[in-house]
């Protein structure tokens, strides 16, 4: 089976997903992608669901959600009129998409903690997708639905910890260095490190010496501007 991947809609590409249909019984609760595109809503962004370089399904990215839905956080997006063809479901489709927003999501949209959805109650089938997929029913319900009350399902996305800093990985050789390297000898540690960063190139070596040893040398330099500063206080 060809690849499924996800994608932005373009400009290029806009027109192909105008092929993309549900069944008759389906629209009232995704609508279709031409009302969609006709549809001038702030906030949202198009994309489209591939298999290969078939477009097979559709959905927004409402970046608002949060000022239409109370139940929605202000970092949190909306997961709207999300549909697969006709004559490609029954088949996992639908549900590898889904799987696939934990990863794509975040690709676009780093800052987002959340993907939010509202399902009609009368779909059990998108409601088991949308539980395969990754989504939880939130046990809370939004009864304005245009096709009835709705069941409230979140996905919390994934949040890469921050790169540590230099300074933040080598903070216990930084306490090593004030216990056992004394005053005076921290700048000429810190220059024999700069030294070592130059030559970076070479086996053991590498050049994030240069910035270690900046940061030991100015334990030293720190030292003395107070220093000097203590003393011109006195006088």
């Amino acid at each position: 089976m060809p690849a499924l991947s996800l994608s932005p809609i373009t400009d290029a590409n806009r027109t192909k997903f105008l092929s993309v249909s549900v069944l008759p019984d389906q629209i009232k609760f995704s609508g279709t992608v031409a009302e969609a595109y006709g549809s001038a809503e702030e906030g949202i962004d198009f994309h489209g669901i591939w298999l290969g370089d078939q477009p097979i399904g559709f959905f927004k990215i409402d970046r608002l959600y949060h000022t239409r839905y109370p139940f929605a956080g202000e970092r949190e997006l909306g997961l709207r009129a999300f549909m697969i063809d006709a004559n490609q479901q029954g088949q996992g489709i639908a549900t590898r998409a889904v799987e696939a927003l934990s990863t794509y999501i975040p690709q676009h949209y780093p800052d987002a903690q959340a993907v939010v959805l509202t399902v009609n109650m009368a779909n059990p089938g998108a409601i088991r997708c949308y539980q395969k997929g990754g989504f939880e029913d939130t046990s809370e319900t939004w009864p304005h639905g245009e096709a009835g009350p709705q069941h409230i399902m979140r996905m919390d996305l994934a949040t890469k910890p921050a790169k540590p800093t230099l300074r933040e990985r080598f903070k216990p050789f930084f306490a090593w260095v004030r216990r056992n390297v004394p005053r005076g000898m921290r700048l000429f540690l810190g220059v024999l490190l700069i030294i070592g960063g130059i030559f970076g190139f070479l086996p053991i070596l590498g050049f994030w010496m240069i910035p270690l040893g900046v940061m030991v040398a100015a334990m030293d330099v720190r030292l003395y501007r107070r220093w000097r500063s203590r003393r011109a206080n006195r006088r």
